[in-house]
C-alpha cells in the first residue's frame, strides 16, 4: 500500500509540477491540467477529500462563489422577470438582437467554479503534505529562467529558438507567440529562484552575489518583453524580499540604493528603457484623467482618446447600470461601443461584475490574509532571532502583486490569472492553517 501511495502522490505532484509549463502552452492545456490533477485527488483520495474540515477562510471562498451565483438569479430575474433589459448595451455584438440576455454570462459563472474544486483539492493535498513545494520552486524557476532565455534570443537574434518574430519592435512575447504576457509570467515564476534553498544556504556574500546576478537577467528579460507593468511589479516584488530576507537595515539600504543606481543608470544610457518609462508615467497620468476627470459622455472626446484608455473609459459607463450587485461573470465583454473584454484591472472587473458587494468581500478578505500570512511569515527563531517563512514568501509576494491596485491586468477571471490565483491561495491558507508543516 505503500508503494501504491507513493505511485499516486507522484502523478499528482507531476501535473502539479506542470501548472509553470502549462500557462506557458496556453488555455486548453491549463484546463486539462486543472482536470486531470482534480480527477487524480478524487480517485485516489475521495474518501479522505469527504472527511475534509473547512477552515475561516475557506468558508469565505464558498461564500464568494455563491454570491457569484446570486449575481447571476439576480440579473436572470431582472431579464426575465422584470424585463429591465438595455437594448442598446446589453446584446453582444456578435448575437442577434432578438437574444435578451448574453448566455455568455451563465456559460463564464459555472465554469468559473472548476477553480473552487481546484482550490479544495489542492487545499486537501497540502493538508496531507501530498504536494511538494521545492518541487515547485525547481519548476518554477526553470520554466522561467527558460521564457527569459528565450526573450533574449528574440531580442538579439530577431526570432526565438522556435522561430518566432517580435510582436512589435519593442514588444518580445519568445514562446508566448503573439500575446504580450511574458513580462507577466516572469514577473510572477521569477521569485522562486530567489527562494531556492541551494541559494539561500549560501554565506551572505555568495547568496547577495547570486541573487543580483539572478535580478539583473531577469530584469533586464522583463525589459525586453516591453511589458511595463510588470517591470514595476517586479522591482516592487523584489524591494519587499530584500526587505524581508535581510535583518541589517543598513545591508537594506545598500542594496536598495544600488539597485536605485542601477535604475538610474538604465535610464541615462538605454534609450528604449528611458522612452518606455517615459510612456509609463504619461500613459499613468492620461488613465487617471480618463477615470477621475473626463467626462465619459463627452461625444467630442471620442476621437482624441487613446486605445489604451477605452476600457477605464467603458468602465465609468458600465458599472453604473448595475453598480451594487454587478452585471454577472465576465458581463463587461457583452457591452457593445468599442469596449474590450475586461476593463484591464482587477477591481474594475470585480465593480463591474460583482458590484460594490463583490468587491467589499474581497476587500475584507485581502486585508485578513495579508494579516495572518504576516504571521507567519516573519518568525521568531528559537535564539529569538526574526526568520523569515522562505516556504510562504514567494507565494505572498506574488499575492501582493496580483491583488496590487494601481495596475493594469489580464482579467480576474480568466484562465491563466485565475489558475494563479487559486493556487497561491491554497497554499498561503494552508501555511495558515497548519504553520507547523510548512515553516521552513
Amino acid at each position: 500500500m505503500k508503494n501504491l501511495s507513493n505511485y499516486n502522490s507522484t502523478i499528482i505532484n507531476i501535473f502539479f509540477l506542470a501548472f509553470p509549463l502549462s500557462l506557458i502552452l496556453g488555455n486548453a492545456i491549463i484546463n486539462l491540467n486543472v482536470l486531470l490533477i482534480c480527477l487524480c485527488s478524487l480517485f485516489f483520495y475521495f474518501k479522505e477529500i469527504t472527511k475534509f474540515k473547512i477552515n475561516f477562510f475557506d468558508k469565505i471562498i464558498l461564500i464568494f462563489f455563491s454570491y457569484i451565483l446570486i449575481v447571476l438569479v439576480i440579473n436572470l430575474f431582472e431579464v426575465f422577470i422584470l424585463k429591465q433589459v438595455d437594448t442598446t448595451s446589453l446584446f453582444p455584438v456578435e448575437r442577434a438582437p432578438n437574444e435578451i440576455f448574453p448566455w455568455v454570462i451563465i456559460e463564464k459563472t459555472f465554469f468559473y467554479f472548476r477553480y473552487l474544486i481546484l482550490y479544495f483539492i489542492l487545499r486537501f493535498l497540502m493538508h496531507q503534505e501530498i504536494l511538494r513545494i521545492d518541487w515547485f520552486f525547481l519548476s518554477s524557476a526553470l520554466f522561467a529562467a527558460l521564457v527569459c532565455f528565450d526573450v533574449y534570443v528574440q531580442f538579439f537574434f530577431g526570432k526565438n529558438i522556435f522561430g518566432f518574430e517580435p510582436v512589435t519592435a519593442i514588444h518580445n512575447s519568445g514562446v508566448f507567440g503573439e500575446e504580450l504576457i511574458a513580462g507577466g509570467y516572469l514577473q510572477k515564476f521569477a521569485l522562486f529562484l530567489f527562494f531556492i534553498p541551494f541559494i539561500q544556504n549560501k554565506k551572505f556574500f555568495f547568496k547577495i552575489l547570486i541573487q543580483s546576478a539572478f535580478f539583473i537577467f531577469f530584469i533586464y528579460g522583463i525589459i525586453f518583453t516591453g511589458n511595463r507593468m510588470p517591470f514595476v511589479l517586479f522591482f516592487f516584488a523584489f524591494a519587499i524580499f530584500v526587505f524581508l530576507n535581510i535583518k541589517s537595515n543598513k545591508k537594506k539600504i545598500s542594496i536598495l540604493v544600488l539597485v536605485s543606481l542601477f535604475l538610474s543608470l538604465l535610464y541615462s544610457t538605454d534609450s528604449n528603457f528611458k522612452r518606455n518609462t517615459n510612456s509609463f508615467f504619461a500613459s499613468g497620468l492620461n488613465v487617471a484623467h480618463t477615470l477621475f476627470v473626463e467626462d465619459p459622455y463627452d461625444q467630442s472626446l471620442e476621437s482624441n482618446r487613446a486605445s489604451y484608455v477605452i476600457p477605464f473609459h467603458c468602465f465609468k459607463i458600465i458599472w453604473k447600470k448595475n453598480y451594487i450587485f454587478g452585471g454577472g461573470l465576465r458581463s463587461f465583454r457583452t457591452f457593445e461601443g468599442g469596449c474590450s473584454s475586461h476593463p484591464h484591472n482587477y477591481y474594475f472587473e470585480i465593480l463591474t461584475d460583482l458590484g460594490l458587494v463583490g468587491m467589499s468581500m474581497i476587500l475584507i478578505f485581502t486585508f485578513l490574509l495579508v494579516k495572518k500570512t504576516l504571521k507567519i511569515l516573519i518568525l521568531n527563531s528559537q535564539n529569538k532571532k526574526k526568520v523569515v517563512n522562505l516556504n510562504a514568501t514567494p507565494f505572498f509576494l506574488i499575492f501582493l502583486t496580483e491583488f496590487f491596485p494601481f495596475r493594469t491586468s489580464g482579467s480576474f477571471f480568466s484562465t491563466n490569472n485565475a489558475v494563479v490565483i487559486f493556487i497561491v491561495l491554497a497554499v498561503l491558507i494552508s501555511m495558515i492553517a497548519e504553520k507547523k508543516k510548512y515553516i521552513k
